[in-house]
């Protein structure tokens, strides 16, 4: 599957799973779409946190790294509400690093 499909996958699969209420796996999956821009072939392998930061290096500026990075280790012992908001700042990252190749209903 070409990059760019699966990245937009990844990021409706992190939508669906904000919609749930599963705000730890959204962000996940926000930065694994992310990640999967510098992804051309198919991976042997998904990175799982925290390697997937580290990878994300390949993809995305130092900035939004470091976002999921600190985001990530302040999920480990965030309440719902502040994980929620993580969350919602991984998926508008995603989105706005993917804006190029969404579709304009995906925007």
């Amino acid at each position: 599957m070409p990059y760019f499909i699966r990245a937009r996958t990844y990021l409706r699969y992190a939508e669906e799973e904000y919609r749930r209420g599963h705000f730890r796996e959204a962000f996940v999956l926000a930065g694994k779409a992310i990640w999967a821009l510098s992804q051309v072939e198919a991976p042997e392998r998904k990175p799982e946190p925290p390697y997937l930061w580290e990878a994300l290096k390949q993809a995305a500026e130092p900035e939004v790294v470091d976002f999921f990075h600190r985001g990530w280790e302040r999920l480990e012992q965030a309440g719902e509400e502040e994980a929620r908001q993580l969350a919602a700042q991984a998926l508008k990252k995603a989105r706005e690093i993917l804006s190029p190749i969404l579709g304009p209903s995906l925007r």
